[in-house]
């Protein structure tokens, strides 16, 4: 399956998520259930040196924290060598994902690589949960299978009324917390298409679904162009009032 994914993805992008397995798999040896690519990786989205790359692994068993930690220095070398700005490495047991959860319970949540600031959490009470319900989501339906069965026979479908809501919660997020405004015109108009049509696409694709559905699509154009490495400015108060325009948008979609 790893020769597979090596031939759908970008060579240097392919190397690292088996860099990352391996080493993985060397901590938990029969313990590794099962690992994916995901995010902008699995959805057409990968930008070099912009996106960050998203490996969610699974378990059979939960973890002792000790095994927990010397799991998380394992990935963290092996993100240093990673060929974009970092690594998002979550890990979850086999039973915390066989069945929907409005707050999936993690038994790793790490971020590294050369350019991410370093942040290890074994606590799932102690992170936004929504951020894990649309990870979850995404990764069943579209995660490249690195090791283990297909994504749709390991994570349980969601909800769609738990799916609405995360969204609603991840725009208020955005809207108050992310500094790289650019990202939060991009996930609100990803959220917005999958609020309105059920589909998770790239957060490209995404503004270009919003775009036309826009009266004034500049401030979608900006965000494009920032991602494409053009040297545009966004002004932090419009992003804000089109974030919540779109969460008032996925407000009034039925549950």
């Amino acid at each position: 399956m790893m020769e597979s994914i090596i031939r759908t993805v970008d060579a240097e992008v392919a190397d690292f998520a088996a860099a990352v397995t391996r080493g993985a798999g060397e901590v938990l040896g029969d313990n590794l259930h099962a690992a994916y690519l995901s995010g902008s990786v699995a959805l057409g989205g990968y930008v070099p040196g912009q996106s960050d790359i998203d490996i969610m692994a699974v378990c059979r068993h939960p973890l002792p924290d000790e095994r927990k930690r010397k799991l998380a220095d394992a990935v963290s070398h092996v993100a240093d060598t990673c060929p974009t700005r970092g690594l998002e490495f979550v890990l979850y047991s086999r039973g915390a994902v066989a069945t929907p959860s409005r707050s999936p319970r993690f038994e790793i949540n790490l971020n590294a690589g050369p350019e991410m600031p370093y942040h290890l959490s074994l606590d799932p009470a102690s992170e936004p949960s929504h951020w894990f319900v649309l990870d979850v989501s995404i990764a069943r339906e579209h995660g490249l299978r690195l090791a283990g069965p297909p994504s749709h026979e390991v994570f349980a479908p969601i909800p769609r009324s738990w799916l609405l809501d995360a969204l609603e919660d991840s725009l208020v997020w955005h809207a108050e917390h992310e500094t790289l405004t650019h990202y939060s015109v991009l996930n609100a108009c990803r959220a917005w298409r999958f609020a309105e049509e059920g589909v998770w696409s790239s957060k490209e694709a995404g503004a270009k679904w919003a775009r036309p559905r826009v009266e004034d699509p500049t401030v979608i154009d900006a965000a494009l162009e920032i991602r494409r490495g053009q040297a545009r400015r966004l002004d932090p108060s419009e992003v804000r009032a089109f974030v919540m325009g779109v969460r008032s948008r996925v407000a009034r979609i039925p549950r």
